[in-house]
Formats: C-alpha cells, sequence, structure tokens
C-alpha cells in the first residue's frame, strides 16, 4: 500500500494499463477491501484506492482550487497528487453505501460511475456478493475502456 498522504491510501496502484480505479472508503471492512485486492491482484487494467479522511481531501481540494495563485505543481491537492497517475479516460468507481466522492471525478477530469451497495453486509457469504458487484461492474467499466482503446 502506498498513500502520498494520510487521507488516501493506494491499496493497488495503478499501471500505465489502469482503465478503472475502484475507490471505497477505507471504513469498508478488512475482509471486503482484502477479498477486492486478492481478486484484482494481477489484473493491469484495475486499480484501487482506499479514502481514509474524505473530508480532509475534499478540503485540501477546494483551498487549492480556490487560491488566486495558480499553482506550479508543487502546491496540488492530495487528490491531485493521487489521481495524476491515473491514465487519462480511465473511470473512478466510487463504491460505498453513500456516494461521497463524485467530486473526486472533477479533480483531473476523469469519468466517475457510482455503485451504492446499501447496508454493508455483516456475514462473509453477503460480503461475498457485494464484492461480486463490484467486480461486476469494474468487469464491464474495464471491457468499455478496452473497447474505446480499441484493444478488444
Amino acid at each position: 500500500m502506498h498513500g502520498i498522504s494520510q487521507s488516501a491510501v493506494w491499496i493497488k496502484e495503478p499501471s500505465a494499463d489502469a482503465g478503472v480505479v475502484i475507490v471505497t472508503s477505507a471504513a469498508l471492512p478488512k475482509y471486503m477491501i482484502d477479498k477486492l485486492h486478492v481478486t484484482i491482484d494481477d489484473w493491469d487494467q484495475v486499480a484501487y484506492l482506499a479514502v481514509k479522511q474524505s473530508e480532509v481531501l475534499l478540503v485540501d481540494w477546494l483551498r487549492v482550487g480556490s487560491s488566486p495563485e495558480p499553482s506550479a505543481g508543487g502546491d496540488a491537492c492530495y487528490a491531485s497528487k493521487l489521481l495524476r497517475c491515473v491514465p487519462h479516460g480511465s473511470f473512478l468507481l466510487e463504491v460505498g453505501t453513500v456516494p461521497g466522492l463524485t467530486w473526486l471525478g472533477s479533480v483531473c477530469g476523469h469519468p466517475l460511475r457510482v455503485l451504492e451497495l446499501g447496508t454493508i453486509a455483516s456475514s462473509t457469504a453477503a460480503m461475498d456478493r457485494q464484492v461480486e458487484e463490484v467486480l461486476s461492474a469494474t468487469r464491464s467499466l474495464a471491457k468499455s475502456v478496452l473497447q474505446a482503446r480499441g484493444v478488444i
């Protein structure tokens, strides 16, 4: 795991081929985070970002964006530092119980989709079903990115 700030951490960093970045709250059950990570580990088209402090990231992004001085790169907000390694045109897939990170798509201009899971399951079997929902949405988005890039 690699984080640029204490507000978010890459569970799996994006490769140059990344077409989808799964974005979840770090408060998601560890079982689900680990299950997603293991499943996508060898999938070059998918990265995984866990956000620990969404409000801190948002306030930082708004602060830098509202500054009268144009950013020279060194003053870039944490969110743009995290997302600048994600290829343009890659989807951000926000996964959670309530959308709260939709603004991330505006940081670097990535298209964003939301997958609301509802209440997080309490049993591992039910969590497995929710993980499969995430993976199904990820597969669909990855396929559309690959088609747009003329790979398939």
